[in-house]
């Protein structure tokens, strides 16, 4: 195989630097971007300048660092406004959040995580709510043990051999305790999530899509004051349905694992 040209290496570095700031703590000095790339400072001052002259990143005047621009989101954005997912979910996760007294979020599968593409409703507290565009551990929410629950074995234990953070003390990181959750998935079709992630919410998720495997999924964030079992079969109920109803709206018109538009 040959070896990748400058002119792509460079592109590719590109993008690394867009991932970068696209994540905590959004924002990051010159010699944190080189550091984090591993490449000389000329070359991240390279980079730094394309991306400013393509008007995706900027620097801000006082502390020298750089950010996103605005345009990123507008060139980020148009994965939204071109997702089936997303307009065939939107009027089910706005029914289903004036139905309870939580946050609703739509997520679909990233690079080994979930990705929240739309949230409605709040919960109470900033750190409960799926900002768009917020990355999370499969093995932590109830999204990811749906994805989870779609796939082989194989590749369950390969997710899982990366899922070594406990988040609280309740957080799932054995590939054979997985293993069971999906069991309770599969016969429940739901997936539920009691303080894995965030202590004091519990959350309860279910597919979109008409196969094994789900287009996206449909969750709901809820203080665990709210959690008893009675509680939950009335909201695992509703949550079905907001998923049903997308899935008929969706309609099933090609859309498949790794699809999202």
């Amino acid at each position: 195989m040959k070896k990748a040209s400058t002119a792509m290496s460079s592109t590719l570095r590109c993008l690394k630097v867009l991932e970068l700031l696209a994540d905590e703590p959004f924002e990051l000095s010159f010699t944190e971007l080189a550091a984090r790339l591993d490449v000389p400072k000329a070359s991240a001052h390279r980079l730094c300048t394309t991306l400013i002259e393509a008007d995706l990143i900027t620097q801000e005047p006082v502390t020298r660092r750089y950010m996103l621009s605005s345009h990123a989101l507008w060139i980020g954005s148009g994965y939204l406004r071109h997702s089936a997912l997303y307009r065939a979910s939107f009027f089910p996760m706005q029914e289903l959040a004036r139905q309870l007294p939580g946050t609703v979020q739509l997520g679909v599968l990233d690079q080994d995580h979930v990705l929240f593409i739309h949230s409605v409703g709040y919960v109470g507290a900033p750190d409960a709510f799926a900002d768009v565009g917020l990355r999370r551990a499969l093995n932590a929410t109830a999204s990811g043990k749906i994805f989870l629950a779609g796939m082989t074995a194989e590749e369950v234990d390969r997710i899982m051999a990366k899922c070594t953070e406990k988040y609280t003390s309740s957080t799932i990181t054995s590939a054979a305790r997985m293993k069971q959750e999906i069991l309770q998935v599969k016969k429940m079709r739901y997936a539920r999530n009691v303080e894995e992630l965030l202590p004091g919410y519990w959350v309860l998720a279910a597919g979109v899509g008409q196969d094994e495997v789900p287009a996206a999924v449909i969750s709901i964030t809820l203080p665990l004051s709210e959690f008893t079992p009675e509680r939950e079969t009335v909201v695992a109920g509703l949550v079905k349905e907001a998923a049903r109803k997308a899935t008929l709206q969706l309609g099933h018109s090609g859309i498949s694992r790794g699809s999202t538009s």
